[in-house]
């Protein structure tokens, strides 16, 4: 299966606009004809890091930026061979909605690359903030206050707000950069009225269950399908991880995994969500995939905000985006929406 570029439909135009916003925002800041790094490749299987990665990759392409001269994960980051390959180039760390202290791995990686390279341009592609400890922020404000080059980028008003009440560095208002990817086609036609793709995590507004009308039962997409390429990335992960020794043997059989595993990902979210003629989702990639395959969605709220933040700052246009007050409103308006327009 492959997912396809699309023109001429009416959601397009919001999807352009957006993208000529990533461009304006981020042209100026990424000087030409340098090397470029890009950090935290998304090694979970939640489909929305996977498509923010792309965004990233479809934009460097876009602007004739080429492609990164290193990447790594969070497990695989080694600053020796990012200085090596890298000389006097740019970092670019990976957007998303991991600045903060909920997933502490990321946010790690993120204050350990910009204590490690304190003379070169570092720009924190789009990303959402949410600290729960006050210990945690005070550390991220003391790591990035002392670097003189990084610039963050964020994709609402309110962590805008909260970057410029906190750190020195320059903070900018950007769409997220899986926009980037453009519109999309359906890989297939819809076979239900309603996909309900709903976050059970610590990121979930809600821990009540939702009873659901018409046999339309909560999915999400966080599990990898068992291919091949899932299975070797899984491996060779694991040994790295837990045996220190093989890591330079591992290494260089690990990055070619990555493309295939990030085209996996993209055609297994479109697939789920395309199963319905609408969707309602607490996720915030669900909804942007939902955009940019031109479906319908109604939107519920993470547990901090971004969902809700994100569609205010971007989307309120869209006659496709309609944002909801809970998630149970959310399902309840799909499962009338899908009502309606069957008849």
């Amino acid at each position: 299966m492959s997912i396809e570029p699309v023109d001429g439909l009416p959601h397009t135009r919001l999807i352009a606009k957006l993208g000529d916003t990533i461009s304006a925002v981020l042209d100026p800041l990424i000087p030409r004809g340098g090397p470029i790094a890009l950090l935290d490749f998304p090694q979970a299987p939640n489909v929305g890091d996977s498509l923010i990665w792309l965004g990233e990759l479809a934009y460097l392409q876009q602007s004739g930026l080429g492609a990164p001269c290193y990447f790594c994960t969070s497990l695989t980051y080694d600053r020796a061979e990012l200085a090596r390959r890298l000389g006097n180039g740019t970092i670019l760390l990976s957007g998303g909605g991991n600045f903060g202290d909920l997933y502490p791995n990321h946010h790690g990686l993120r204050e350990r690359v910009v204590a490690d390279f304190p003379n070169h341009r570092i720009i924190q592609l789009p990303q959402s903030i949410h600290f729960d400890s006050g210990a945690a922020l005070e550390q991220a404000v003391k790591v990035f206050d002392r670097h003189p080059d990084l610039t963050l980028l964020l994709r609402d008003h309110a962590s805008l707000a909260f970057a410029r009440e906190h750190f020195r560095a320059p903070s900018l208002l950007c769409p997220d950069m899986a926009l980037c990817l453009g519109p999309l086609t359906r890989p297939a036609p819809p076979t239900q009225d309603v996909v309900w793709l709903s976050r059970a995590d610590k990121e979930s507004p809600s821990r009540h269950s939702i009873q659901a009308s018409q046999g339309v039962a909560p999915v999400d997409w966080v599990d990898d399908d068992l291919r091949v390429v899932v299975r070797v990335n899984r491996l060779l992960t694991r040994n790295i991880r837990f045996r220190p020794v093989l890591r330079p043997l591992l290494l260089p059989f690990l990055g070619p995994t990555y493309a295939p595993l990030l085209r996996h990902r993209l055609e297994r979210g479109a697939r789920i969500l395309s199963a319905g003629r609408v969707v309602a989702t607490n996720r915030l990639h669900a909804y942007i995939l939902s955009l940019l395959l031109g479906i319908p969605h109604f939107l519920a709220d993470n547990s901090y905000g971004k969902v809700r933040g994100f569609h205010e700052a971007w989307t309120s246009e869209s006659p496709l985006s309609h944002a909801c007050g809970s998630e149970a409103e959310a399902l309840e308006r799909a499962i009338e929406f899908a009502r309606v327009a069957s008849r």
